[in-house]
């Protein structure tokens, strides 16, 4: 299936329907407030599948998730998925092992948004992305940045263009093109590694 930029995978509290696998596509896990502010709080790219929680007998989320990362992937009714998971223990435990592995990612990024700074949080997000896409053009807004590093867009705009005025990336108009991977290695926090060692990548 094509996957659309901000296109809704599942709502708060609302049924999760389908099992997405993303190829080159980005999902975005985003916690809102009765406030209307948000943070994403994780995401999901070639290293696993949205609405994983459904194995745990859960069929929806206190988050929501959508696409921020354009691409394709391939979807599968909950039902069907369940019964996949259930008959396969190899499945099964590949299924777990990616649970394990977003936990460890959702629970490492309180601890980069409490203490790090917003360049290094900004060029580890960067990386992530750049794992999971099959490009080093990478299509995010402004908006989209802010909430993924829970900042204002003056903040965004800060940042992305010290990133670029050091030849670190490209930035304009809503894309971001990677120019030098091993200059935002050198920016990022510890976190990157960290949560790339618990991914695989």
């Amino acid at each position: 299936v094509e996957m659309p930029h901000s296109h809704p995978i599942y709502r708060s509290f609302e049924k999760i329907d389908y099992i997405y696998f993303p190829e080159n596509s980005v999902i975005s896990i985003v916690t809102n407030l009765e406030d209307g502010n948000c943070v994403e709080t994780g995401i999901i790219g070639n290293d696993g599948l949205s609405g994983a929680e459904t194995i745990l007998t859960e069929s929806s989320s206190p988050r929501e998730a959508m696409v921020q990362l354009a691409g394709f992937g391939s979807r599968m009714k909950i039902k069907d998925f369940q019964e996949f998971v259930q008959a396969d223990k190899v499945l099964a435990r590949l299924v777990l092992q990616f649970i394990h592995s977003f936990i460890g990612q959702i629970s490492q990024n309180p601890a980069c948004l409490c203490f790090h700074k917003i360049e290094q949080r900004l060029a580890r997000w960067l990386l992530m992305f750049h794992d999971r896409a099959d490009s080093d053009e990478l299509g995010l807004t402004q908006e989209f940045i802010a909430v993924m590093l829970g900042v204002h867009r003056p903040t965004v705009t800060k940042f992305a263009v010290k990133l670029q005025n050091e030849g670190l990336i490209s930035y304009n108009r809503g894309k971001i093109i990677i120019l030098d991977r091993p200059g935002l290695l050198r920016t990022s926090c510890e976190c990157y590694d960290t949560i790339r060692r618990i991914s695989g990548f």
